[in-house]
């Protein structure tokens, strides 16, 4: 069809035509040739183009401008229309999303026996113990242990002795390849107070038990040495250290505790079922076989309910027609222990014998909308039987299975075409005719008719008779569905002077296809990949030029 696509110029095409008209005549002409004799004789030559050839099947004609369709073709050639989604993927981030941490600050400071003891011996060493209740978000897991994959632990330290000394911090909790978190922080006093000291350290390898001993969740210990040095300068019970232990900027690898219920709804989505989107009219439309395929995968170590709370076809203008048969939760396995880092897959099919979908894909939706819902823990309780990690993952991902096998009828289909005549035509142009040559090895019948039209849409002219079959189809024996022969049609369309002088205000063409699948849309029929349909165009211009 990319002859109608081009913008035409009568100028150029009457020159060449012209000239392998003057070329041709002259070679014939002998030196004794006497051409005075010929003048006032009007010739009345046909010049026959040959202008387009072009070989369609079906994956041209539903899925080369369709982004989200795609032709399945098994080992018989037999041809399936599938439209692929994620219906809903919901990543560990979106389940736990843990803050910055900035626990009270821990205040040491010396007794009297202590204060005393520093001024004797010079230096003393205090012991301190902190429980550091861990936020683990919003949604408020309970953590049991939580491996880290990035963080760090912030150290600010304000003393008001006017001794230099050192922190020592321990959290027996935390080990990252066998060993306690154990860390030295020093502080120098140099004639003024306060004394402050900052350090940062990072957390990735560590693995916290966070159940304070076995007795709790979301809760730590953290140990702390004093050490205070020096002599002479001024100390009392007044005097405090202030030490603020933060943890910032926390990734996990793995969580285990109880998650908790959490419900989460995403917004309500839509596929595109885009073959129907160009359909108009009242079409009769039955496929013998659609299906939906969903596939729902977990790596969550956490029990999750799921449903369809709402899964329908829907149709702008027309409304909505609601699919039945969907499970109710849907078929969801999750990991135990023995699977972290397993994915785990379950599915179900949507079929003629178990819903409507046959009968709602056969309205011609132009979406199929849906809206999941899903909730963590259904059973409610306290368990700490969960985990996460942090590639854990829900997905419900769909295939819509359109076998192309059954009926149509009364299927209209419409396009725009830039098509520009921007000359008149020469006097010497009589008519012009377009004939088409189609082979059809597809089983159906396409009426179709082609009007010019200017810049506002205002119909000038159109091409075909009306009622006359362009595409007949092919034969098709009725028992299997299949072809067994193509059809042949040969059409011509002729364009007197005035019809063409007509056209040069047109600026596009308005193609309208009215199909049939073989026996008036009433036999079903199978689409195979090897079927073809052939087209040739030519144009015929009759010239009228004095020699």
């Amino acid at each position: 069809m990319e002859v109608l696509k081009r913008k035409i110029s009568w100028r150029g095409g009457y020159f060449l035509i012209a000239l392998i008209f003057v070329f041709t005549t002259t070679s014939c002409v002998k030196d004794n040739f006497e051409l005075d004799k010929l003048a006032g004789i009007e010739w009345n030559p046909n010049w026959a183009i040959p202008l387009v050839y072009s070989s369609l099947s079906i994956e041209d004609m539903l899925v080369k401008k369709d982004s989200q369709g795609l032709i399945v073709i098994d080992a018989d050639n037999f041809c399936t229309l599938m439209y692929r989604s994620n219906l809903f993927s919901l990543i560990a981030a979106d389940l736990i999303d843990i803050p910055n941490n900035q626990p009270s600050p821990l205040i040491a400071s010396l007794d009297a026996g202590q204060v005393s003891a520093l001024g004797l011996a010079g230096t003393v060493t205090v012991p301190f113990s902190q429980t550091i209740t861990f936020d683990s978000g919003v949604n408020g897991p309970k953590v049991d242990s939580m491996f880290f994959k990035a963080g760090s632990i912030d150290v600010s330290l304000n003393s008001d002795f006017q001794y230099s000394g050192q922190i020592k911090i321990i959290l027996p909790g935390a080990k990252k390849n066998g060993v306690v978190f154990t860390k030295i922080i020093p502080f120098t006093y140099s004639g003024s107070t306060p004394v402050i000291s900052n350090a940062s350290y990072d957390l990735t390898g560590y693995d916290f038990d966070m159940t304070n001993g076995g007795t709790a969740f979301n809760e730590f210990i953290a140990n702390f040495e004093v050490t205070l040095s020096g002599s002479g300068n001024p100390v009392t019970t007044s005097n405090q250290i202030v030490l603020n232990l933060n943890l910032n900027n926390m990734k996990f690898d793995k969580i285990f505790g109880d998650i908790g219920q959490m419900s989460i709804s995403p917004d309500v989505d839509t596929i595109d079922i885009s073959v129907f989107k160009n359909v108009l009219g009242t079409a009769n439309f039955s496929l013998a076989d659609p299906r939906i395929k969903v596939w729902i995968s977990n790596s969550y170590g956490v029990p999750i309910d799921a449903s369809l709370s709402q899964f329908e076809g829907y149709t702008p203008g027309t409304g909505t027609f609601p699919i039945t048969g969907s499970p109710n939760p849907l078929p969801i396995q999750s990991p135990n222990f023995s699977q972290i880092g397993q994915v785990l897959t379950d599915s179900f099919t949507l079929n003629n014998s178990n819903s409507n979908f046959a009968t709602v894909i056969n309205n011609t939706p132009k979406f199929l909308i849906y809206k999941i819902n899903s909730l963590t823990n259904p059973a409610g309780g306290t368990t700490h039987n969960n985990f996460v990690i942090d590639t854990s993952r829900l997905k419900v991902d769909m295939e819509v299975e359109l076998p192309l096998y059954g009926t149509a009828s009364n299927f209209v289909l419409m396009d725009t075409i830039s098509f520009e005549i921007s000359e008149t035509l020469p006097d010497e142009v009589e008519s012009a005719l377009i004939r088409t040559f189609n082979s059809n090895g597809f089983p159906f019948d396409v009426d179709m008719q082609v009007y010019f039209v200017d810049s506002l849409y205002t119909k000038l002219d159109s091409l075909v008779i009306p009622n006359q079959l362009i595409l007949q189809s092919a034969t098709v024996n009725p028992g299997t569905g299949i072809v067994t022969s193509p059809s042949q049609t040969t059409y011509d369309a002729v364009l007197t002077k005035p019809r063409l002088d007509n056209l040069g205000g047109s600026k596009y063409l308005l193609i309208k296809a009215i199909a049939n699948t073989f026996n008036n849309g009433t036999t079903n029929v199978k689409i195979y990949s090897n079927y073809k349909i052939d087209f040739k165009l030519g144009l015929k211009v009759q010239v009228k030029a004095k020699i």
